[in-house]
């Protein structure tokens, strides 16, 4: 369902019955959009979450190649931030790559309850998702980088289903060069220890992107914990690596936010009510 959070517009994925007192708020890696996002949203979703993938892509940002271009991780911020307070309800935040480590920033928020970061890229260092020679002159200029090509495609859709990569490919889209430096030189501090709401890395330990070793050091340099996925590379949030993925995820928000994150009551019951309030035996 296509909605609108604030100015932003957002897909929302409902559950059958919601089973968690807050939503799950997705937000995608450099280079990727919602589409990207709808598997793992609907595998959220039919675990009892309530999810919302926003753009956060303003209409207010013109769509030339200079603005995308300069637009900073700071910038993005300050839009997913823009967007949780229109929501109007605490949220657990979960990302991918990039938006992994948005993510990790915003469960330093006090309206965020949790922060989960599907293969983050690791700040300090020049990934090869968008450190290669077509971009060099983007960068420099701050215009738009371009997607991965040739073998980095490759290595990128590796753990996506063959059937899913066609669609994949055609949905990638220009990525913003002052944001992707911001990452590769280390330039975005992150709150350490229980100055966070609790925080999770789930990394695959074939990640060319975001090489294993400097993702764990990360995980360790903020206090979050930190969850290997073995054999996968960088696109967990789909295919077979997926359902790990998730599970962990989910087996960590549940005990890192206790009781509070279950609805005692699903939606089509009231306290005072039971299933077999209308009549029916339930035995």
């Amino acid at each position: 369902m296509d909605v609108m959070v604030g100015r932003f517009a957002a897909q929302l994925v409902r559950p059958n019955t919601t089973k968690f007192a807050w939503p799950a708020v997705l937000l995608p890696e450099l280079f990727a959009t919602q589409v990207h996002l709808r598997v793992a949203a609907g595998y959220l979703a039919s675990l009892g979450w309530e999810v919302y993938v926003p753009d956060l892509r303003p209409a207010a940002v013109p769509a030339v190649a200079s603005a995308l271009g300069r637009i900073r991780f700071a910038d993005t911020l300050a839009l997913a931030e823009e967007m949780l307070a229109a929501l109007g309800r605490d949220a657990v935040v979960l990302g991918h790559g990039i938006g992994g480590l948005l993510a990790l920033k915003l469960a330093e928020r006090a309206h965020v309850r949790a922060g989960v970061a599907f293969a983050p890229l690791a700040p300090g260092f020049r990934s090869p998702l968008f450190i290669r020679a077509g971009n060099l002159l983007p960068m420099w200029r701050r215009y738009p980088l371009r997607p991965p090509v040739g073998r980095m495609l490759f290595e990128l859709m590796a753990d996506a289903e063959p059937f899913q990569r066609d669609q994949l490919i055609q949905a990638l889209t220009p990525g913003a060069a002052a944001l992707a430096l911001d990452v590769a030189r280390g330039e975005v501090a992150f709150a350490r220890g229980e100055s966070a709401a609790p925080r999770l890395i789930v990394a695959g330990d074939s990640d060319i992107f975001a090489p294993h070793h400097r993702v764990e050091r990360f995980a360790a340099s903020i206090g979050a914990k930190f969850v290997t996925l073995a054999g996968r590379g960088h696109w967990i949030i789909a295919g077979r690596a997926l359902e790990r993925a998730i599970n962990e995820t989910q087996r960590f928000l549940v005990r890192a936010l206790g009781q509070e994150l279950l609805l005692l009551y699903p939606d089509e019951f009231r306290p005072g009510e039971s299933p077999a309030a209308d009549g029916e035996d339930d035995s």
